[in-house]
């Protein structure tokens, strides 16, 4: 069940004359909950009855006359005394504006929303986390709206809630603990009570849930800003579900937030991989068995994907058919069908990106897979001396089936390989789950902004190269998994300032060296930056020699303008660390190592004077 549509009580229902059954029994007034306390509903200490806004309108009275009306703390009908008043809100929902209804079922209806402040050993045991920064505390993914205003869910020890900063001073809360002004509440998400009315065929809650203005202007509720409301953020809030969130830890390991280059270590989703590489113009690849739904991935990021199916597509299909013209004897080419249409929308839709799709390329031959290598790394198609130029906002992707799975599967050439990203999708049962949940809030396009490229290779790349030397720089080739080499690190430099994620690299140079490479960046060394702005003293370099060799390796990238100032920082180190940091930063430049001798015999000179041999 899910509810379509949200009112509140009608003042025909509380007229004594029509006043339905059950407000008769239980009568006119309503227990205010903590939330709408602290947010400033007028209220009875003594019951903890507060005031609430009715609909005072009606379809027969015609007369301009002030329908704001309110249910008093006291339990009487009255008018408001302004339409900007912050009175209580009790909602009300009939039978017909609720989907799939079954009255014998209410229960099942579930609404939560934060209503109960959590006070006492609880509310202290929270704060305490919130202190702390306890890795304890998780962000739901959930939000709630409160008079427009979006609050984030946090769950412990199996308790969801929102933090609301109290508005009235020294408030009294439902268990007598007293509430001080500007202070943080933790309210418990629970479900909305409900009062279940068959005659009046209608719900309707059973305590006041907030404050909130009427209107501004408007005296009916139908045009009013309440109704407004109640109907956008706050019926969003409560029919929200938590199977589509992805949970996060509130507050993450700071030496990994704090890390050298500023990087986010979140895991990525092979979807937010895909998604990085093709805003930088990098073509992938997706490997993975018949069914694991490669293409699907790729139709949910762009649903008008032009498509290759090489399994039924002929060479001609794909190159087009080259002709002779019957009158001038030239030739010409049949442009094909795929490149005509990918044109077409690529030129009615520059601002978006386009995805060229060769599914199962591994079905491909020889000679047609050579034509898609030249797709792939100049976006054109080339046939016979006919070069067809595939437009700015078109990027490639492909996928393909193993060859242990398909006899028809032919194995790429390392060439071609090597000019993808790729993803490997292996799904299994919870991992087809998280995907199907997304998918349920995807329909997103992706925007074309033409890739800006970057002058240098990511600094981070520079430094892991320049300590692991040629064991990373080039990794062995075996057919099925990405492996490094320079043209890789220049693809996974890319990928690196469009994410400013590590993760990234998996796709790129293998999880295997991805990892090793993260690892490093965690590292906290000192860079380049932190000595020429004074950020760092010898003294706070670890004494641990590995991280001191690697810090060595890291600031020996300074260029020629800035080398003494660092040479006098690696120098206060150790002789060790100053001979390893002139051999690296000069290696075979004649020009440095002329610099180096000359700087040497002047700092051998000062050290000298000042009695340090």
């Amino acid at each position: 069940m899910k509810i379509n549509k949200i009112g509140i009580l009608k003042e025909q229902q509380m007229e004594e004359s029509s006043m339905i059954q059950t407000l008769k029994s239980i009568g006119l007034g309503c227990y205010c909950s903590d939330l709408g306390r602290i947010s400033d509903v007028d209220f009875e200490p003594s019951t903890g009855n507060g005031d609430y806004w009715y609909d005072g309108s009606s379809n027969n009275d015609k007369r301009k006359v002030r329908t704001t009306k309110h249910i008093t703390k006291n339990n009487s009908m009255s008018f408001a005394y302004s339409e900007k008043e912050t009175i209580g809100v009790r909602i009300a929902v009939s039978f017909d504006d609720i989907e799939d209804f079954d009255v014998n079922k209410i229960d099942d209806l579930i609404c939560e929303y934060p209503l109960h402040a959590i006070t006492g050993m609880g509310g202290n045991t929270i704060n305490k986390l919130f202190e702390t920064k306890s890795k304890l505390l998780i962000k739901t993914g959930r939000v709630h709206n409160i008079n427009d205003v979006e609050y984030e869910e946090y769950e412990v020890f199996g308790i969801r809630f929102i933090k609301y900063r109290n508005r009235v001073d020294k408030c009294v809360l439902s268990d007598g603990t007293i509430a001080e002004l500007d202070k943080d509440i933790y309210l418990k998400v629970d479900k909305i009570p409900f009062i279940v009315d068959k005659e009046a065929r209608m719900i309707y809650s059973s305590a006041i849930l907030m404050a909130a203005p009427f209107d501004s202007k408007e005296r009916n509720y139908v045009h009013s800003d309440l109704r407004r409301y109640l109907n956008n953020g706050f019926i969003k809030s409560i029919n929200d579900e938590l199977e589509h969130m992805s949970p996060s830890v509130v507050f993450k390991d700071e030496t990994v937030e704090n890390n050298r280059y500023k990087f986010n270590f979140n895991t990525l989703t092979e979807e937010e991989i895909i998604e990085i590489c093709l805003n930088c113009n990098i073509a992938v690849f997706l490997h993975g068995k018949t069914g694991t739904g490669k293409t699907e991935r790729m139709i949910a990021l762009d649903r008008n994907l032009e498509l290759v199916d090489f399994g039924c597509t002929s060479s001609d299909g794909f190159t087009g058919i080259i002709a002779k013209d019957f009158n001038s004897k030239e030739l010409f080419i049949y442009e094909p069908y795929w490149y005509k249409n990918l044109c077409k929308k690529c030129e009615e839709e520059p601002e978006l990106l386009h995805i060229l799709f060769l599914e199962e390329l591994t079905n491909a031959k020889n000679d047609i897979q050579k034509v898609a290598f030249e797709v792939t790394l100049n976006k054109t198609l080339t046939n016979s001396g006919f070069r067809l130029k595939l437009p700015e906002n078109a990027v490639v992707c492909a996928a393909g089936n193993e060859a242990n799975e398909s006899r028809s599967a032919n194995a790429m050439s390392e060439p071609l390989f090597g000019r993808f990203a790729h993803v490997y999708i292996d799904t299994d049962s919870d991992e087809w789950l998280k995907w199907a949940m997304r998918r349920k809030k995807q329909g997103k396009v992706l925007k074309y902004k033409k890739y800006e490229e970057k002058e240098t290779i990511h600094p981070a790349i520079i430094d892991y190269i320049k300590v692991k030397g040629n064991d990373v720089l080039r990794t062995q080739y075996n057919g099925t998994t990405p492996n490094a080499d320079p043209r890789k690190w220049a693809m996974a430099s890319k990928a690196l300032y469009q994410s400013n994620n590590p993760n990234v690299l998996r796709a790129l140079v293998g999880t295997e060296l991805a990892e090793d490479f993260i690892k490093f960046c965690k590292i906290n060394l000192i860079t380049v930056d932190d000595v020429l702005n004074d950020k760092v003293s010898p003294n706070e370099v670890p004494v641990d020699s590995s991280i001191r060799w690697f810090t060595i390796l890291c600031l020996s990238n300074v260029d020629d303008d800035n080398v003494d100032k660092v040479r006098e920082f690696v120098g206060n180190l150790g002789k060790e660390y100053l001979a390893t940091f002139d051999y690296e930063w000069s290696k075979d430049n004649d020009e440095r190592i002329i610099k180096l001798y000359n700087a040497q015999t002047t700092y051998v000179k000062r050290l000298t004077l000042n009695g340090n041999k």
